[in-house]
């Protein structure tokens, strides 16, 4: 096994996009207690979670946990990241407020095409930071 293959960029930044452009239905379907709290440094901060089943049905109850849990995953990953990347990411895939692409390149007065770059960048470490590399696509 080679510890750094060869990383088809272009798939593994299509599903690092497929993954964070769920992260809104993810919220809402995992409920108000897990929505984490983001520091100054946008270091996601998460509510311990308590176990109380109360009245609702399995498959529910099964829906929400395994939201809960893809959203531990991601703020795990987005935690092992950089300040500018995890700022970065927040801004274009989680703020609750959507914000068009243009907007994002012109707050943070960049370029177009650097603004890309600097996303592109921002997605593949992600990927590898996500679970040891479960996102990363080898050629």
């Amino acid at each position: 096994m080679i510890l750094f293959p060869e990383i088809d960029r272009k798939k593994t930044k299509k599903k690092v996009h497929e993954l964070l452009s769920t992260y809104r239905s993810l919220l809402r379907i995992a409920g108000d207690k897990h929505v984490p709290k983001i520091t100054a440094a946008y270091v996601f901060e998460v509510h311990p979670s308590t176990n109380k089943t109360g009245q609702r049905t399995e498959p529910i109850i099964d829906r929400k946990k395994l939201a809960a849990n893809e959203l531990t995953k991601i703020i795990n990953a987005m935690n092992q990241l950089d300040r500018y990347d995890r700022q970065l990411l927040y801004d274009k895939y989680m703020d609750r407020h959507f914000t068009t692409n243009i907007a994002l390149y012109m707050n943070y007065h960049m370029s177009e095409s650097k603004f890309y770059r600097e996303l592109d960048k921002a997605m593949i470490r992600f990927a590898e930071s996500y679970e040891s590399g479960e996102l990363l696509i080898e050629k």
